[in-house]
Parts: C-alpha cells; structure tokens; sequence
C-alpha cells in the first residue's frame, strides 16, 4: 500500500463520516487533521511519525492534549499501529469521560469485530502512566517499535496491523472500524448518510448473552443442566417457560415448574414425611417433591423432561438439594453410588431429563451459589435488549435506549445487573411511558 495514498483515503473516510476540518457554510470544525510524517525522511519514522484526528479546539501542529485516534506507519508501510491516544499534554476536557466504563465498552466492542486482532486495552483509559503492552508485540518492525515505546503510556487502546499483499482492504477495514468508534465518542454523524457510514463499519455489540429460544433449547439438549440469570424483565422464567411449552409438552413430554424462595427444603422438593390428621388420629406419611416426579416421569414414559427451577438462588441450596446435588452431572457415565430418595434408589438422573434453573443478578439477597453448582451447571446471562412487543402492546423503544445508554455509560460492571429489561417497557400505548 502507497502511504500517501493510505493518508488520503484515510482523511477522505473522516469527512465521509462527519469530521469537518474547516469551518464552512452549515458546517462546523469539529476535528484537527494531522499529518506528521515526511516521506523523504526515512529517520522521521523513528522519531515519531503518525496522522490522524485531534480535537477541534487543538493546533495543527505541537504538543495537544485529550484524546485522538492516531495511525502510526512504519517506513514501508508494512505496518502500522492504530490508537486511541492521549496527547503529550495530557487531559484537558476529556479526563470525566476516560473515567468513565462507557468508553472502554465502546472501544472494546473492536473485540468482537470481524478483524480483532493484536489488540491491547488498558484496564483504565484516563491510565497514562502505565505503559501499554503493544511494544512487546513488535517485534521484526525496528522503527516502528521505537516510536510506539516513545508512546505506549499514553495508549489506553490500540491494535497492530500488517498490511500484507492483496490484504490492503482488509487493512483500511480494520481502520474504518476504528475510525467508526471514535467518531461515536466524538459524537459526529450530522446527516444521515454519515451516521449510516459509522454504522456501517461500527463493531456490533456482542450479542453471545443474548440468546433467543432456539439457541438456549439447542444449548440446553447439549449441557442438559442450564441456569438463565439476569436482572428482572430480562425474560428468564418467560423463555424457559417458552421452551417448555414448545419441546416439552403434549406429545413431546412434560415440563414440572417449582418456585424457590426462603423457606423451601428437601422435603419440599425431593422427599420428606409429612403428618396427616384424619378426625383425631395423627399419622405420618411419605411425600416425594416435584424432582422425583420428573424422575419418574423421565423413567417410565421415555419422553423428555424439563424440570424448571425458578430462583433458585433464593434458597439454600444445600439444604434443598442435600444428597442429590451429586446427580447433577450430565456425564455422569456409570456410577456405583446409590442416592436413597425415600426408599427408592438412583445413581444418576435419566438422560430425558433436563433443568432450567434461573436466577436473578439484582437480587441482593442472594444465597451463595456454589462453585460445584456453578461447574454442573452451564450459564447463561440474558441482558436487556430490544423486542418486538406481542399482541396489542408497544414496545417503548426510544426510553429502552435511552436507560441503555445511561447504564452503558456510568454503570459498573456490577451494576450492569441492575439495568431493567425489555419486560418494564412494554405498554398498551405511548402514554405510559
């Protein structure tokens, strides 16, 4: 690839997505070009050659602070570095949002782009003292690792690129991607035409936590034991119930439902005996819960079985399950332990039989799940996402994004649990919002 013509096509896709830098008629500078780079002089690559956008209140030339999306080529242009940079003065307007999650979701995302690649994330993006770990990959591109150890503290994002023949596209792709991200952060895309071209190369939001009906059954017919958590309106109990109703009823099988709370025990959900009045007589007699049903059920009619488990994390989960928490083993194979249930005996739960269990994440009250619990059973989180409303109802899809947003901008991690799911934004009409 020609580097002059990689620098143009480079600035030609920046205004394409909305970058001005020019003030004109109903256009307003909102980014400076910079070009650092002299071609003739091969040491300028050692010393720091790169191009790119900084901010619009920056000088074309000198020292800047904040961000900038940066490129830096090595002398053949065989490779370069893209980055998300810090000037060498540091924060100015942009330290409030570096501390901020939102921004390393944003950049993050690249991860799960079409290109990922040799990308390296700082824990913290207003971190610019910590030097980046992208100097370590560099190895073979003399110059280049030069320039980028120079910069690597002031790097909270960045990715390594080579260019390799007939790949030049692939090459530009991974930049537009780049170029897309920044120019969300940056907030540009005036028209539609340059919104549909960020979007056009965006990374999509990784959607492996956001599973439809289909992909959880598929999921659950390999891992057989699943628990679906997430935070409330996200869709547990409705899919796993959904499920149930299309591959384990009527003809298909059978689907047993049981709700855990606070006082639920083994002899509620497995076996116990319970006393019985008849007039003035006193008697005892025995109860099988709702997992021995599915048991047998599983065992006589042959036909699959699906236990759901609705908040099981509600419970003490060692006192519910006691002795039969080892039958939760999908490849149990043969064993020669017996679990005495009453006095009935088993050593591993049919091979018809499945479990959805589910759990919610803002839930503060939470028992402690165990770890053994946790390794028998497969997890899969359900986060709030857009849906198309049923019946005579509205999906509210502009308050949706708008909670989205706000949570993929301040929340941590841990609070992400808390965000509401699609359930609390459906209504009747418009108003209800």
């Amino acid at each position: 690839m020609e580097l002059e013509n990689f620098i143009e096509n480079v600035k030609q896709k920046s205004e394409d997505m909305g970058f001005c830098f020019d003030s004109q008629p109903r256009k307003v500078k909102n980014a400076v070009w910079r070009k650092n780079i002299h071609p003739e002089k091969e040491e300028d690559f050692r010393k720091g050659a790169y191009f790119g956008l900084v901010n619009a209140n920056e000088e074309p030339i000198g020292a800047y602070s904040d961000f900038s999306l940066v490129i830096f080529p090595n002398a053949e242009c065989t490779h370069f570095v893209i980055a998300l940079g810090v000037g060498s003065l540091g924060f100015n307007k942009d330290y409030s949002v570096a501390t901020l999650p939102w921004l390393r979701r944003l950049f993050s995302r690249l991860r799960d782009g079409k290109y990922a690649g040799k990308q390296f994330f700082k824990v913290d993006f207003s971190d610019i003292e910590t030097s980046s770990a992208v100097t370590n990959h560099l190895d073979g591109v003399d110059d280049l690792r030069e320039v980028i150890g120079k910069y690597q503290t002031v790097l909270p994002a960045c990715q390594i690129v080579e260019i390799q023949n007939g790949e030049e596209e692939e090459a530009l792709e991974i930049v537009w991607q780049w170029l897309a991200t920044y120019a969300t952060f940056r907030k540009v895309g005036n028209n539609k035409k340059q919104r549909d071209e960020i979007n056009k190369y965006l990374p999509a939001i990784k959607d492996l936590d956001d599973y439809t009906e289909t992909a959880i059954y598929h999921q659950l017919l390999n891992e057989r034991f699943i628990v679906l958590q997430g935070a409330p309106g996200t869709g547990k109990t409705w899919t796993a119930n959904k499920i149930g109703e299309l591959h384990f009823s009527g003809e298909t099988g059978k689907t047993y439902f049981e709700q855990f709370h606070a006082e639920t025990t083994y002899s509620d959900f497995v076996y116990g005996i319970k006393p019985k009045t008849t007039g003035d007589n006193l008697s005892y007699e025995e109860h099988y819960g709702i997992l021995w049903d599915a048991i047998e059920y599983a065992h006589e009619s042959g036909k699959a079985t699906l236990l759901i488990i609705d908040e099981i994390n509600r419970a003490n989960l060692s006192n519910v399950l006691g002795p039969i928490f080892y039958l939760f083993e999908k490849n149990a194979g043969h064993r020669q332990n017996v679990i005495k249930i009453g006095n009935k005996k088993i050593t591993k739960l049919p091979e018809n039989l499945y479990v959805i269990a589910t759990m919610n994440t803002a839930d503060r009250s939470l028992a402690v799940v165990d770890f053994a619990l946790r390794r028998r059973f497969s997890w899969i989180t359900l986060r709030p996402h857009v849906i198309e409303a049923q019946s005579d109802n509205l999906f509210l899809t502009d308050e949706f994004n708008r909670f989205s947003e706000i949570f993929s901008r301040y929340a941590s991690s841990e609070e992400l649990n808390l965000q509401p799911g699609q359930s609390y934004f459906v209504a009747k009409s418009e108003d209800a919002a």
